[in-house]
């Protein structure tokens, strides 16, 4: 299991970057834990504010497992994820 702070450290080692989409299956866990930490960070306002959460077409997935390329949070279909800058002042704040 990640927290937010690994989170975010992954997202910076593969993105190279803040505000940039990044795939949700590239952090390497489980659908079922993918979902259940996002879905539960985007019910936070103090984490939701910067995480912006997309779906991109399906004609861009094809490089994904088909059961890997959308997923479910808070009932809605997303696949990308991108961290908005300021995040480290409130990982500093925990």
């Amino acid at each position: 299991m990640m927290d937010l702070a690994a989170v975010v450290k992954k997202y910076l080692e593969l993105t190279g970057g803040f505000d940039l989409p990044l795939h949700l299956a590239q952090f390497g866990l489980p659908k079922p834990e993918i979902e259940r930490l996002f879905s539960a960070w985007d019910e936070d306002y103090q984490i939701s504010r910067f995480l912006l959460l997309s779906r991109a077409g399906d004609e861009k997935l094809g490089a994904f497992p088909p059961d890997m390329r959308v997923f479910s949070i808070n009932n809605y279909e997303y696949t990308h994820v991108s961290v908005r800058p300021g995040i480290e002042q409130l990982l500093a704040r925990a």
